[in-house]
């Protein structure tokens, strides 16, 4: 069996004020395997004039796990269900429409395991 090893953890980043600003966790290093128990995303400043994507990428498409249009100044969107990430995959929030300067956030918090390089999870 495997050690769990706990972590909570804040990725941020200042929105560039363009089309659409991403702040992502990841890419899950080799023979890693991330299971994020829950996690919220928010722009810290302002009304986001679009929508708020959360997807996990790294397999040459996009797997969107939510959505919350237009979602008020410091309103946290939580996600409560566990989401699995594994070798190679990103875990990324997407902000629609962020006012220049405001600041974005992806809350995190979970655990990792070591699965060995090129493995799957399998429980």
């Amino acid at each position: 069996m495997s050690h769990r090893n706990w972590f909570r953890t804040r990725r941020s980043k200042e929105s560039a004020g363009g089309s659409y600003d991403d702040v992502s966790f990841g890419p899950v290093e080799p023979g890693r395997h991330y299971t994020i128990q829950r996690y919220a995303v928010e722009d810290e400043n302002s009304a986001l004039t679009g929508d708020i994507r959360v997807f996990v990428a790294g397999h040459g498409y996009n797997h969107y796990l939510v959505e919350k249009d237009t979602p008020a100044a410091a309103e946290l969107v939580w996600e409560n269900e566990p989401t699995h990430l594994f070798e190679g995959e990103t875990l990324t929030a997407r902000f629609t429409g962020a006012t220049s300067g405001d600041d974005l956030h992806l809350y995190l918090e979970g655990w990792w395991e070591e699965v060995g390089e090129g493995g799957d999870w399998s429980g």
